[in-house]
């Protein structure tokens, strides 16, 4: 940190906003490439899901659905992530002059602070550049000493651009991506039979795991809850629930 500091201080404000200009970009062109992935993955799961539907594959169309609606969570957060990004860039490209920067700074700060925290747990890495942004920034604030902008009105254009953000992903979204078939659920329905209740539980088996998951949850499932709870792969659920069913120890209702 110290390190930064120093070095940090041996440049000009104007190459330090062109520094932190650098890493935005860079982690924006980051986030861009990463939602054309998970699009791409979109397209995937949705064929999957709609061919399940036409070869009237209900368990295999939930299980696809409901690993759709997770991923599409995802994107819009990540997209919104990215709109957010390029209204930083922006204000930060109209810094011109001293005056300029103590107007823009505080709340430009606050958004990337808010960035930092939404991704923190998704793509950390991006997280970690967003801090090294904001010491930068912070820098220059340190050195033309408090800025006169109340904090309060920082806190409330940040928030005001991370929910405009939002919003616009939102829209991307439905107008990019295919609506979910209407008829999947968003839980799916788990009968247990009464022969699978009798079986001893075991501490073991992925099996007798889930068995007990979806006795626990009333009878519903949903794969992403389960998979971080069970700390199991929603790929070994999928196949393990297929394989349950056609068993007989499970049934979807």
């Amino acid at each position: 940190m110290h390190r930064l500091w120093r070095g940090l201080r041996k440049q000009t404000l104007k190459e330090r906003i062109y520094e932190a200009l650098k890493v935005l970009n860079a982690q924006h062109r980051r986030l861009q490439q990463l939602i054309a992935r998970l699009q791409e993955r979109d397209k995937e799961l949705f064929n999957a899901c709609t061919m399940a539907k036409s070869w009237n594959d209900e368990l295999h169309a939930i299980l696809y659905a409901n690993e759709l609606a997770e991923l599409r969570k995802l994107i819009k957060t990540i997209m919104a992530s990215s709109l957010a990004i390029e209204q930083v860039i922006l204000r930060l490209e109209t810094i011109e002059q001293l005056g300029d920067a103590m107007v823009h700074l505080g709340p430009v700060m606050k958004i990337i602070q808010g960035l930092k925290g939404q991704l923190t747990n998704i793509i950390p890495e991006v997280a970690t550049e967003l801090e090294n942004v904001n010491k930068i920034l912070g820098s220059i604030t340190v050195e033309l000493g408090e800025p006169k902008v109340a904090e309060v009105v920082a806190s409330e254009e940040a928030l005001k651009v991370l929910q405009e953000a939002e919003v616009v992903a939102e829209q991307r979204l439905r107008e990019k991506l295919p609506e979910l078939p209407a008829v999947v659920p968003e839980k799916i329905p788990v009968a247990v039979s009464t022969a699978a209740s009798t079986t001893p539980i075991g501490a073991e088996s992925i099996e007798e795991k889930i068995l007990e998951y979806i006795r626990r949850q009333g009878g519903e499932l949903v794969i992403s809850k389960c998979a971080a709870e069970l700390k199991i792969s929603p790929d070994d659920i999928r196949r393990t629930l297929e394989r349950l069913a056609s068993e007989g120890r499970i049934k979807l209702t």
